[in-house]
């Protein structure tokens, strides 16, 4: 029962990435276009800089972080538990792999925050 929420979680978290990967795109690489820039000005790493200090660039780069890690890790732990030598050890591989998210969870969003609170 357990296992299979995390599995539907898991199926959740690549709807949301390709919906959240979307989004990045249209506001990172298409909307210049819409606003009258050129081509050279919207890529200049300035604009980057401007356009990732949106609040919503913000949101939308947090819940990636959070579903692309899940996503990962619990693809990984998957393979791990499969090997012979991890069999018995789920919980181990589960923990482990738990604190391995959150430190690039942390990391991620102190990164981040980082780039969007200094203007």
């Amino acid at each position: 029962m357990r296992e299979s929420r995390l599995w539907i979680l898991s199926l959740t978290c690549t709807s949301l990435i390709v919906i959240l990967l979307g989004l990045h795109f249209a506001v990172m690489h298409y909307a210049p276009a819409f606003t009258g820039q050129t081509i050279e000005e919207a890529r200049s790493f300035q604009m980057m800089l401007e356009r990732g200090r949106d609040v919503a660039q913000f949101i939308i780069y947090i819940l990636f972080l959070a579903t692309a890690l899940y996503h990962g890790l619990y693809s990984l732990r998957g393979v791990i538990i499969e090997l012979p030598v991890a069999r018995g050890r789920t919980q181990l591989v589960s923990r482990g792999l738990l604190l391995i998210g959150l430190a690039f969870f942390a990391y991620g969003t102190y990164v981040t925050w980082w780039t969007f609170a200094t203007k």
